[in-house]
């Protein structure tokens, strides 16, 4: 067993070494088919829009628009191929010292440095066209701009374990050096800790992935845009398609307003059923096989059917842990529950957010979870206070004092049936208003928080305070009156808000918060 480990560990301290010398690495020619893929995803992304000049070219094209149409598409796939191959040509790689050196661009080059303190995450993916040959693409995201995360994209799996144990092995042994600086027995601790700490958390059966794909609210993510494919389409509902299936209908179940209303309600429940099947298959196809692991410190993830994905988060980076039960998910009796870690800013300047997904667990299992996430802490454990009546109070005074103006200025101008029930918005809403502040809760201990939100469903958000970056104080004049406040907490990885709590509440997180950053030196990313 000695021998197998030194033979191992000179295999990856020569490879190492290979990736140090001057001479550039090139990733496999296989990796043409990921920047091709990657260039049809971007157009499909930048959605039908990209393509309008091109629709509008050929419709008014007359006789010669399948000729025109099939001139563009070879030009369009001629241009990607060439596109995918100068990619492959010119992306190349290596280590200098504590840092990848890339060099990547076609029209622009770009040349990246990518030091080991700024990789936040070295995941591993493994495409179905890579996974014959042994290839994988090696993802290394740092804590920068997205524009600054680094594909490998066709490299052997050996060497991007050798690479993502390489970076890893760094990162953990300067963590340990710091912390035995500050507290040599802390240190010492941590060390024990992650040669002891090895476990099988969670192996997720499809039954599992199909109530995830059900319950994660990604329904309403697909009739969304399958709402926009239907507006891209021109006079959809003049076409003779539409006529000729309200004709079928006619014919089959008259045209009376029972039967008109019986296929109102039996085309819903198919689209439903069409849309449910959608999420499920995605659910199961993105996340089959999952299996989360914990050891040496770090949580492990793998899942994927034709694209094999590897990920991991050590525990220092998580920011926050967000267990999520949205409605469906409630009569399922089950949650979803997200790693949160340091967000990142995309090109636009929005910020994105890392998260690590565990789908589908029951009760018990998050339970346990929270704690060996929070051994500590107590906080799980302790009644959540409800925020105060009055966000209720101010909620409806802004429902009658606009929405019921203005529902009266419609009705006004159309005289409709339709306008007349909007007169009935306003005191709809106050149901809303109700069940809003019924869901929100919070609780703190001296070193973690707890957050409750939601409306149908509900998020419970709970974060050591030694993590946040920000908490700020926010009083309206309405508010200052009453001595009430909204609290907003910022962590690295996503923003809390608390309404209408009581100012010496809000007070009282604050200091604590101020505290256990002053006092507590465990690393926060």
């Amino acid at each position: 067993m000695d021998t197998r480990s030194n033979m191992a560990d000179n295999a990856d301290r020569t490879t190492v070494a290979e990736l140090k010398s001057e001479i550039w690495q090139r990733v496999s020619p296989v990796a043409v088919i990921y920047y091709l893929i990657k260039f049809v995803s971007r157009i499909l992304r930048n959605g039908i829009q990209t393509l309008a000049p091109v629709v509008a070219v050929v419709a008014a094209a007359g006789d010669n628009r399948w000729y025109i149409l099939l001139t563009f598409a070879a030009i369009g796939g001629a241009t990607m191929i060439v596109g995918a191959i100068l990619s492959y040509l010119n992306f190349k790689f290596r280590l200098e010292g504590n840092s990848f050196l890339i060099r990547s661009g076609v029209l622009t080059r770009k040349r990246l440095t990518l030091t080991f303190d700024r990789i936040q995450n070295v995941a591993l993916s493994e495409p179905l066209y890579f996974r014959p040959l042994g290839l994988v693409i090696l993802t290394l995201e740092s804590a920068g701009s997205k524009s600054e995360e680094v594909n490998l994209a066709g490299i052997p799996r050996s060497l991007a374990i050798v690479i993502r144990r390489h970076v890893l092995d760094w990162k953990n042994q300067k963590q340990n050096a710091e912390s035995h600086e500050e507290d040599p027995a802390s240190s010492q601790s941590a060390a024990d800790a992650s040669q002891i700490g090895t476990a099988d958390l969670l192996r997720q059966p499809i039954s599992e992935l199909a109530k995830y794909g059900l319950s994660n609210n990604n329904i309403f993510v697909f009739a969304g845009i399958s709402a926009v494919l239907f507006s891209q389409i021109d006079k959809f509902w003049e076409s003779p398609f539409v006529a000729e299936i309200f004709g079928v209908v006619g014919e089959t179940v008259g045209t009376g307003i029972t039967a008109i209303t019986a296929f109102i309600i039996f085309s819903a429940l198919t689209v439903l059923l069409l849309l449910a099947t959608a999420s499920v298959v995605g659910a199961i196809v993105a996340n089959y096989n999952y299996h989360l692991s914990y050891s040496g410190q770090k949580y492990h993830v793998s899942r994927g059917l034709f694209n094999r994905q590897e990920t991991s988060v050590p525990e220092t980076k998580i920011q926050s842990f967000r267990i999520s039960q949205p409605l469906i998910a409630r009569l399922l009796n089950r949650f979803h529950l997200t790693l949160q870690q340091v967000g990142f800013e995309s090109k636009n300047g929005q910020s994105k957010k890392r998260s690590f997904i565990i789908p589908s667990v029951s009760k018990k299992f998050y339970l346990e979870l929270a704690g060996r996430l929070f051994p500590t802490s107590a906080v799980m454990a302790m009644p959540l206070e409800p925020i105060s009546k009055r966000f209720v109070v101010k909620h409806s005074l802004y429902a009658v004092g606009f929405a019921f103006p203005t529902a009266v200025i419609i009705w006004a101008f159309t005289y409709s049936w339709i306008s007349a029930l909007s007169l009935l918005v306003p005191l709809l809403s106050l149901p809303i208003f109700i069940l809003r502040r019924h869901r929100y809760g919070y609780a703190r201990s001296n070193t973690h928080g707890i957050v409750r939100s939601g409306f149908l469903g509900q998020n419970l958000t709970i974060f050591p305070f030694h993590k946040v970056q920000t908490m700020e104080i926010i009083q309206s004049p309405g508010q200052r009156r009453h001595n009430l406040a909204n609290l907003k907490i910022k962590l690295a990885g996503s923003t809390l808000t608390i309404p209408y709590v009581p100012l010496i509440d809000a007070v009282s997180w604050r200091n604590a918060a101020l505290l256990e950053v002053e006092t507590n030196h465990k690393p926060w990313m």
